[in-house]
């Protein structure tokens, strides 16, 4: 088969969850789909981020002139803040017209791994990846641009795409929910992944000295949302403070949002000296602090499955983490440490618990370890190409039923 991703709106200056759900994918791609070829649509200006693919004989980077996309694309945004899913649908058709010909023409299924589609009126097979929809949850999360956005941009996308994947059996209802135009058979439930080596090969100690790093800490990547839920984090470390006299040493990474001022504001008027956020770091030393933490923690209000703890698992750290629907499925394989995500009082108990227990933080952290192998991105990609496989010949046997 001839698959083709849609890349062009991967953000190349973003570090996080999407990037790395993408390029880990491409990774597993590339170990397990020997019979298949795969077509990655791309910009000028991010192409860089897929510079590993470029001369491997089953993977052709197909760039778009950068300007030419902008331009569109700025155009397109105006459109979709008429507030009209009639103007953006229409709007998009006319600027993407020739990138949709050439999409359907070089490939049998479209994947869109961004969330919503760009264009609705593909002749080919579409599989989409709706990774989450927490504007229907967290509303005041939002701007009202980007709340507006994506309401029209979802629900055009859940009409007109063929097929869904869903990194959990939450998200797949969630979708069904709100969506009643999509039926249970369009999407198959995939959970994410995490490429294991990278955590598994043991990395040096020096950027404890380099970041000026505690030697026992507790570990928090995410960027700052909203939804990350940091502010409940600090509330329960200063409460342990209050109560039990001890500084549980924090150590944030993550770019800053919209959740930054708020965050920054509660460490300095609590005097927290032991909360050091670093911002982004290079992979490398991502994988150390996930390595040399006394545990990680993943407090997500909203989350359609949880990447920070697989590479925890996959590092050998302990976890502790919300009790909402997808870090349920995860504590269904891997050894974790659930709380109730509003209650700061629950996690304080929680943290200094696991804080004084060393053993049953090295214990969990290894049964993690052996249990994480599952979600490798290799057995992820095998499974979207089990079900690429099946939709692209259902579509075919469709075809040729119409042509009779």
């Amino acid at each position: 088969m001839r698959i083709g991703i849609d890349c062009l709106r991967a953000d190349p200056d973003y570090v996080g969850g999407l990037n790395t759900y993408i390029l880990g994918l491409l990774d597993g791609f590339a170990a397990c789909g020997h019979h298949h070829n795969f077509q990655l649509y791309v910009t000028e200006g991010n192409c860089k981020l897929f510079a590993r693919y470029v001369g491997s004989k089953r993977f052709e980077l197909v760039t778009i002139p950068s300007g030419f996309f902008r331009m569109r694309q700025t155009v397109s945004r105006a459109a979709l803040l008429s507030g009209s899913q009639s103007v953006y649908r229409s709007a998009n058709a006319r600027l993407f017209s020739g990138l949709r010909e050439i999409m359907d023409m070089g490939s049998d299924l479209i994947y869109t791994p961004t969330v919503s589609l760009l264009c609705f009126d593909h002749r080919t097979p579409t599989l989409l990846s709706m990774h989450d929809l927490q504007h229907l949850h967290y509303p005041e999360f939002f701007s009202w641009p980007r709340l507006l956005s994506r309401k029209i941009a979802y629900e055009l996308s859940a009409t007109h795409a063929n097929f869904f994947q869903a990194s959990s059996e939450f998200i797949k209802r969630d979708m069904l929910d709100h969506f009643p135009e999509i039926s249970p058979e369009q999407i198959a439930v995939i959970p994410e992944g995490v490429n294991l080596e990278d955590f598994l090969m043991p990395r040096s100690a020096a950027v404890l000295q380099r970041y000026q790093v505690a030697e026992r800490f507790l570990f928090f990547p995410a960027q700052l949302w909203p939804h990350k839920n940091h502010l409940t984090v600090l509330k329960a470390l200063r409460q342990i403070e209050r109560e039990q006299g001890v500084k549980i040493p924090l150590v944030m990474t993550g770019a800053s949002y919209s959740a930054a001022p708020a965050v920054f504001r509660f460490v300095t008027e609590q005097g927290m000296d032991y909360v050091l956020h670093l911002g982004k770091v290079p992979f490398d030393d991502l994988v150390a602090l996930y390595q040399r933490a006394a545990f990680v923690i993943s407090p997500g209000l909203y989350e359609s499955n949880s990447l920070p703890i697989l590479e925890a698992s996959a590092a050998g750290t302990a976890v502790v983490a919300s009790r909402i629907p997808p870090n349920e499925e995860l504590a269904q394989t891997l050894c974790l440490n659930l709380f109730d995500p509003r209650d700061e009082q629950n996690l304080a108990q929680l943290l200094f618990s696991m804080w004084q227990d060393e053993t049953a933080c090295r214990e969990q952290g290894l049964l993690n370890r052996d249990q994480v192998t599952r979600f490798s991105w290799k057995n992820a990609a095998r499974q979207y190409l089990d079900w690429i496989e099946q939709v692209v010949e259902e579509s075919c046997s469709t075809r040729q039923l119409l042509l009779q």
